[in-house]
């Protein structure tokens, strides 16, 4: 796997380098989209890209003074694409919303046929948009053959991986005192970030990380459904659908929403049932008995 550390590594400023370029070339590769239904499946591969590579500089993030430079521009790239990536997952969104209804509703087809309209449109004119973002991953990539760390091992890495964890903690204890929805999205956030870590350092112990990191992406896919289902009930009100419907499609959205919301803890307390400190200090006990068993 390209998105892990590895034995052969000289030291983390090599990883960090390998893993950039990797991820970045894959991008840049995406970027190159000719057509609207592949830019579609690009836009989604880019952003992917662009979280893997600010949860790889989040790891190393007190170590690296060039971090939030680069992570700046990482999200200037990201956000680019982001109306494309809107108007895509709004008229998926929509196409839910009518699975929803127990008969369909004109209004939600009137909407739904012009946000494909539009959707269509904005990917077939956005040559142009996608040519600057290769140029600007290009340039990145160029730049992270220059990029340095300032300690080779462990150092460069977990006070990171405490910290995300620790933030990750703390955005779950948000969201179950408010259950705002920006705070749920929030704590999706640091999960998604965790799992990244997670994934890295999978070959410090492949079989104990393997469950580490599916329960990281577990939580944060169900996170994802929270945010879709909020989405879902924002989206009926913006198409203008009569009261009827609305009423219908909430009770069966609150229902899910709390369903969501139940596991969703269970599963984090789970998850994150560690101190930072005592998942830091047992993953580098484990950092260091790879590190000399090659």
């Amino acid at each position: 796997m390209s998105y892990t550390i590895k034995s052969e590594d000289r030291n983390m400023t090599e990883t960090l380098r390998r893993i950039a370029r990797d991820r970045l070339g894959r991008t840049i590769k995406a970027s190159t989209a000719e057509t609207p239904e592949t830019r579609m499946v690009a836009v989604h591969d880019i952003r992917k890209r662009l979280k893997e590579m600010r949860g790889l500089i989040r790891l190393v993030r007190p170590d690296f003074d060039a971090y939030k430079q680069i992570d700046i521009s990482l999200r200037d790239i990201g956000q680019q694409v982001s109306e494309l990536r809107d108007i895509k997952v709004r008229c998926d969104t929509l196409g839910q919303l009518s699975n929803h209804l127990a008969l369909p509703d004109p209004h939600l087809m009137d909407y739904l046929h012009h946000l494909t309209q539009t959707r269509d449109a904005a990917y077939d004119a956005a040559g142009d948009l996608m040519e600057t973002v290769a140029k600007e991953l290009t340039a990145l990539r160029h730049s992270s053959t220059n990029w340095q760390l300032h300690h080779n091992g462990r150092k460069a890495i977990f006070p990171g991986l405490s910290a995300t964890y620790a933030t990750a903690r703390d955005a779950m204890e948000r969201a179950r005192e408010t259950r705002a929805p920006e705070n749920f999205h929030d704590w999706r956030k640091h999960v998604k970030y965790h799992f990244y870590h997670a994934r890295l350092l999978t070959p410090i112990w492949p079989d104990a990380m393997a469950a580490q990191v599916k329960a990281a992406e577990s939580l944060g896919e169900l996170l994802g459904k929270h945010h879709d289902l909020i989405v879902l009930g924002d989206e009926a009100r913006s198409a203008g659908l009569n009261e009827t419907a609305i009423k219908t499609l909430e009770t069966g959205l609150k229902s899910q929403i709390a369903a969501c919301e139940k596991q969703a803890f269970l599963d984090g307390a789970r998850l994150l049932a560690d101190t930072p400190e005592a998942l830091t200090h047992r993953w580098s006990i484990w950092y260091r008995l790879w590190r000399h068993a090659k």
